[in-house]
């Protein structure tokens, strides 16, 4: 009986998944992205075969990436006491808590606002 190894194709694609895993788990922990290649062992040129041929390995890193990002701004925010972005981070994260003057101004603006004008015909003489 002949055993059957496994293809180059399938024994590729672990090999792939295993390094885009590492990756991906070396992504949240570094600061750069240039450190989660090289804590990683995966060439760039790598990384880029990823991104453009796998939409799922493609939307994991996005979802890291923009995980990062939001929480860079926070802390640049937090460390600048910047309050516009700190109250626009708010409003967005936390809609209604922090935008129910701005809800409860537009239903009072709607309320009063003018609707439908109707013109009086008046003798101007008069």
């Amino acid at each position: 009986m002949k055993e059957t190894q496994p293809s180059k194709k399938t024994k590729t694609e672990d090999n792939f998944k295993e390094e885009k895993q590492k990756f991906l788990s070396a992504l949240l922990e570094a600061d750069t992205l240039s450190e989660a290649l090289e804590n990683s062992a995966l060439p760039k040129n790598l990384l880029f075969t990823f991104l453009f041929d796998d939409k799922t390995f493609q939307k994991q890193f996005d979802k890291i990436v923009n995980l990062k990002l939001e929480i860079a701004l926070l802390e640049t925010a937090l460390k600048a006491k910047a309050a516009n972005i700190l109250s626009f981070s708010l409003m967005s994260r936390l809609p209604n808590k922090y935008n129910k003057n701005k809800k409860e101004n537009q239903k009072d603006s709607k309320e009063n606002q003018i609707t439908k004008i109707i013109y009086d015909e008046q003798d101007p003489d008069n």
